[in-house]
């Protein structure tokens, strides 16, 4: 399972994830990039790790069969959508706010409502929930072509990139 907390602080375009994947009551890695490129652009997604496969393999064709998941995608034009997967097909919402999904997203939002950063929001979510942990990661708008470039480290608490 790819239980996390995924952050969009709207007026910095940043976002924020933790990299900790667990299954069950097992950690998986404390070093998970949760950033993946697509043909369009680039998505974060929070779920079951083979649906998010599925969903990274089956982007250009928007036939996705029972999976369900939800993320963020950035477009190759900056613009920032929230995500989800229903009904086999992928439903795109444009976002003009903050917001966060995963596990610990009630925990990152209320951090952001109390003008927290995303790094800050996703930072606290990782101390409140049981799933979210590891390094935060930041992926700032006008520094895309970085995203998939940052260095993870498997013996990181919360480290900025």
């Amino acid at each position: 399972m790819l239980l996390t907390t995924i952050a969009y602080h709207h007026n910095s375009r940043t976002i924020c994830t933790d990299s900790l994947t667990s299954t069950n009551q097992t950690i998986v890695s404390w070093a998970t990039r949760k950033c993946q490129r697509v043909e369009d652009g680039y998505v974060f997604a929070s779920g079951n790790c083979a649906e998010i496969h599925h969903l990274i393999k089956q982007w250009r064709d928007n036939q996705f069969g029972d999976i369900t998941c939800s993320f963020f995608f950035v477009d190759d034009g900056g613009s920032v959508f929230f995500g989800e997967i229903r009904h086999g097909r992928r439903f795109l919402e444009p976002l003009s706010l903050n917001w966060a999904i995963g596990s610990g997203a009630n925990w990152a939002i209320a951090a952001m409502d109390f003008g927290r950063s995303a790094f800050e929001a996703v930072e606290y979510a990782c101390l409140r929930d049981k799933s979210s942990g590891g390094s935060v990661m930041t992926y700032r708008h006008d520094e895309r072509a970085l995203w998939l470039c940052t260095p993870l480290y498997e013996d990181a608490a919360m480290r900025v990139n």
